[in-house]
């Protein structure tokens, strides 16, 4: 991946190298890593020296939000970070997805819109969908969003489930509802759902031309949690239901060594 950011620091790469292994041994982190960086470009220029260094390769970005206490800090509402061709799950309607996140890390379940980027505005397509946020550093959130990009934006899975068609033309309210192990945990009323996606894919295609990464046709944007981030643990099974448009269901399973 062509990257404009700066060369890293040895204290830097050594974050990004903890980082990296843990996730691939499977593992949980006993906290964050020390050399954490202060500022986003740092932190974005960590997550690029990881994915250079991942065994695999980038499918699609997940952009999520920056907490409200750090907004004004650091003068940005969005943030992203890669989401990996193996991570990607296309849902079953037979049976529900198995999705693995990190023992004793971070784990949540969180309802998405997903674009699917074309050849041209035109050709983009829209999908319901689930981000499955995880990592090795227990309470990732509460280390703020250099923290969340630093490890690859908190991620670690992708599920898509069916095609909203003609979505640019959708204009009446959705109401997306989360449930986990058989309760409801969230639902939220979505009025500018083109609105929302198309904010998504501004911030992340203007991150793209300033770190200078690629975009290309096919590339996934998992555009923003809905209904919020939903915590859970493995074994937790989950209902997103988003109205007419369809529901998705899935499991959280162990997530295993990377080989």
């Amino acid at each position: 991946m062509r990257s404009k950011l700066t060369i890293l620091p040895a204290r830097a790469l050594e974050t990004s190298a903890i980082l990296t292994r843990a996730r691939l041994a499977g593992s949980a982190l006993p906290g964050p890593p020390p050399g954490l960086p202060d500022d986003l470009d740092t932190a974005y220029a960590i997550q690029h020296h990881s994915i250079s260094e991942w065994p695999d390769s980038v499918a699609g970005w997940k952009v999520g939000g920056v907490p409200a206490d750090y907004v004004e800090h650091f003068n940005e509402t969005r943030l992203a970070g890669p989401v990996f061709a193996r991570s990607v799950v296309h849902a079953n309607e037979q049976r529900a997805a198995r999705m693995p996140v990190f023992s004793a890390g971070f784990a949540a379940i969180e309802p998405e819109f997903v674009l699917r980027i074309g050849r041209k505005r035109s050709e983009d397509k829209l999908f319901i969908g689930a981000e499955i946020a995880s990592s090795p550093i227990p309470a990732i959130n509460d280390f703020g969003p250099t923290a969340v990009i630093s490890d690859f934006g908190n991620n670690n899975g992708l599920l898509i489930g069916s095609e909203i068609e003609e979505w640019l033309n959708e204009s009446e309210p959705v109401t997306v509802t989360a449930h986990i192990d058989n309760e409801q945990v969230a639902a939220r009323e979505v009025s500018a759902l083109c609105g929302d996606v198309e904010a998504a894919r501004k911030f992340l295609f203007d991150l793209a031309e300033r770190l200078g990464f690629a975009l290309p046709p096919g590339t996934y944007i998992s555009t923003g949690a809905i209904t919020g981030v939903h915590e859970a643990t493995i074994g937790a099974s989950s209902k997103l239901d988003f109205g007419r448009f369809g529901e998705l269901r899935l499991e959280l399973v162990q997530a295993k060594p990377v080989v």
